[in-house]
């Protein structure tokens, strides 16, 4: 395997803390085994034992205890080790993967796909307000209120009125088809991706708004039928900005974490090919106590690095 240094580093380690796990355990096992029987053998005290007999099994529990107290600290400073090569070993493999893994790209490209479609999808919340703010206006030039002088508008500037709202209306339901279009190439990119390997997995169709077909009826309609229809039109607007965003957002989280669930089944089973192929190659027979230092050692080297390019990181990002 064409590993990379790094990442053969860390799966040597890792096979050295699983052998040392094993070895450890069954010490462990061993030394309470033989505690609770020599508790089992506790001689009589008081006149019936000898001090003699006393001392020497004071002496054989504490030491029992000893070792497993011993043991037991050098578990747990190896579950610290663990911890620290699950997360760096898991760090490799993500940026390691995509270099080997068609099926692993497509699930990331899959899940990054998902987020352009839930950006382009949100992108629809203002342009929705505008629309049903538009159509709003639609309805109150069609329906005006009195002038100050107590009349009502006359009917050519209630014409007039109603026309201009609704060429302002177009503009925004012209903005929205164009922002629909998108959402649907981003949905198609998806599909096409994922085809054979999603399972079914697909994003949701996009919203419907009324079109420019629909204006230009609205401007042929007498004005009861015309009122009308504004009104629904902001009214389904408004649905969707208060109801029907929140359900598309749901929906491309479930969608995008179904992605990641795949990638990281995908780098879960390789990663458990890894391990099999390092304790083949990548380890010796060793002291446990020589490894559980080296390996004590390496985690401090790593979290020295990983501080040190968290301060790089923090120094110069204001010169970015």
């Amino acid at each position: 395997m064409n590993l990379p240094p790094d990442l053969v580093n860390l799966l040597q380690d890792e096979a050295y803390a699983v052998l040392c796990q094993q070895s450890l355990t069954e010490a462990l096992a061993q030394v309470t085994k033989e505690k609770e029987t020599l508790i089992s053998t506790r001689p009589p005290f008081g006149v019936l034992a000898s001090s003699t007999t006393r001392t020497t099994y004071q002496t054989s529990l504490r030491s029992a205890q000893d070792n497993e107290a011993g043991l037991r600290t050098r578990l747990e400073k190896l579950a610290q080790v663990e911890a620290w090569l699950k997360t760096d070993i898991e760090k490799a493999l993500r940026e390691f993967m995509p270099k080997v893994s068609g099926d692993y790209r497509t699930c990331a490209d899959a899940a990054a796909v998902v987020t352009r479609w839930e950006q382009a999808t949100q992108g629809l919340q203002e342009l929705a307000l505008a629309l049903a703010r538009d159509a709003r206006a639609v309805a109150a030039a069609i329906n005006p209120m009195p002038l100050p002088s107590g009349h009502a508008p006359g009917a050519a500037a209630i014409e007039q009125a109603k026309l201009a709202a609704i060429a302002n209306l177009r503009i925004t339901v012209v903005a929205i088809q164009s922002a629909l279009a998108d959402v649907v190439e981003v949905r198609t990119q998806f599909t096409q991706l994922c085809d054979e390997q999603a399972d079914g997995l697909q994003l949701p169709l996009p919203p419907e708004f009324r079109d420019v077909a629909w204006v230009d009826q609205l401007a042929l309609l007498p004005h009861g039928a015309a009122t009308a229809e504004a009104v629904r039109c902001e009214s389904e607007a408004r649905t969707f900005c208060s109801d029907g965003l929140k359900a598309y957002v749901s929906q491309a989280n479930e969608v995008r974490e179904a992605c990641r669930d795949a990638s990281q089944a995908i780098l879960a089973q390789y990663w458990r090919q890894l391990r099999v192929h390092a304790m083949t190659h990548f380890i010796r027979e060793r002291d446990v106590d020589e490894v559980l230092a080296e390996l004590a050692q390496h985690r401090v080297a790593a979290e020295v690095k990983r501080r040190q390019a968290s301060f790089e990181a923090a120094a110069f990002a204001p010169l970015r």
